[in-house]
């Protein structure tokens, strides 16, 4: 499995959520099963493995992080808000990822000043709908901040 770096975010996350499924600990670290209500003898067991389901997870994520991405994560020994650290984080990225993929193919059809805004619609509407679902896939907010940084 590779390390986590900036730029592979989305192949990393694909890879550890094997991982983290085989060891009964992805939806513990994606919040979906929070830890069980409760207490009591019959509970105290459902707690244990609960906790030991969740710290398997720890080394799992903090392993597998590049060195430049360790300090975002050294102090949290939770792994839901290790999850939400590099998430958050490398969300950021993705968008200026995103942003560089948009500009890259946007930047020909852009608008001339005696042009028309409504003909510039019709150019990168197709090239947007083109990428989603694709590794160029750029979001919403990538798609807005291209539209009205050209206009």
């Amino acid at each position: 499995m590779p390390q986590l770096t900036d730029e592979n975010y989305p192949i990393w996350k694909q890879k550890i959520h094997q991982v983290l499924i085989a060891k009964k600990a992805y939806n513990i670290v994606t919040s979906v099963e929070p830890l069980p209500p409760g207490n009591g003898v019959t509970l105290r067991a459902l707690h244990e493995a609960w906790q030991d389901r969740a710290n398997k997870a720890i080394p799992l994520i903090h392993l597998r992080c590049c060195d430049e991405l360790l300090p975002l994560i050294n102090n949290i020994n939770d792994p839901m808000e290790m999850w939400e650290a590099l998430r958050d984080r490398l969300n950021t990225a993705l968008m200026k990822h995103a942003r560089t993929q948009l500009l890259r193919k946007f930047t020909p059809s852009r608008p001339s000043p005696d042009e028309m805004v409504t003909h510039y619609f019709p150019k990168i509407i197709p090239i947007y709908k083109k990428s989603i679902g694709t590794t160029e896939n750029t979001t919403n907010d990538a798609m807005k901040i291209h539209i009205f940084t050209t206009l």
